[in-house]
């Protein structure tokens, strides 16, 4: 499973697709799709650049791409949004609709252009896109990725590449060109559900403070409990049952 699996949709969560009967489907706002093939697209960020193999499954190498700074000394963490990019001739080999429910035009999730720059000069209009997309970065970045299609090599990302960046793998040959308008933008930045962070605790569930002290009457169980990969409710249901026995014997 790729890391940004799905696409066009405001979540990009990667399991469950909510349709337009669905009680919270005003909140997700379309049905959105996943990706088939990754190398029907590239990815880049809010600066009209590729950052990493497309087509890597691993989690390591893509998401130290994807929060990397991209310029601004104010957005250290990340440089902004995710954007697929593809052409009709990618979106027709995805199976993909292009319009309501399946994709958010109206919120800012999705878009297409007759030409890049155009495509480009669009993406402001979602809230996260902290900059405006420089149109002629987005056309260079395609211009290069249809020469490595010539060149039957991926000259940015491909596995000669990748070695010298530390990391396994690298993405294929390009068989597809982005070169048949119009050409779209999908929303595929990544969403991570699991994490090491909250409160810490110790075994008791006894929430403790930076110096490593317990904190008196205060407990932590669940998703707010840092220290556990595992979520869901076998994680609250266990850490909740350590916690309210510690309480009550308090």
């Amino acid at each position: 499973m790729h890391p940004t699996r799905a696409a066009q949709r405001q979540d990009n969560y990667t399991r469950g697709r909510h349709t337009t009967d669905s009680p919270v489907f005003f909140r997700h706002r379309s049905e959105g799709q996943n990706v088939g093939d990754w190398q029907n697209l590239i990815l880049v960020k809010e600066d009209g650049k590729r950052f990493w193999d497309e087509t890597d499954s691993s989690h390591d190498g893509y998401y130290a791409h994807a929060m990397s700074w991209t310029g601004d000394h104010n957005h250290m963490n990340g440089g902004g949004p995710v954007w697929a990019i593809l052409d009709s001739a990618g979106v027709e080999r995805e199976g993909w609709s292009t319009t309501t429910p399946e994709v958010d035009r109206a919120g800012g999730y999705f878009f297409s252009g007759d030409t890049l720059e155009d495509l480009a000069n669009q993406l402001v209009n979602n809230a996260w896109q902290w900059r405006r997309m420089p149109g002629n970065a987005l056309a260079e970045t395609v211009a290069r990725f249809n020469g490595f299609v010539d060149a039957g090599t991926d000259g940015d990302f491909g596995p000669e590449a990748v070695a010298e960046m530390g990391f396994e793998g690298g993405r294929d040959a390009p068989p597809f060109k982005i070169d048949k308008p119009p050409y779209y933008a999908a929303w595929a930045t990544p969403i991570l559900h699991d994490s090491y962070t909250g409160l810490r605790t110790n075994t008791d569930c006894k929430v403790m403070d930076r110096n490593g002290k317990e904190i008196d009457g205060l407990y932590c169980a669940g998703e707010s409990q840092g220290g556990f990969r595992s979520h869901g409710l076998g994680r609250c249901t266990v850490f909740g049952r350590v916690a309210g026995m510690e309480a009550a014997r308090s």
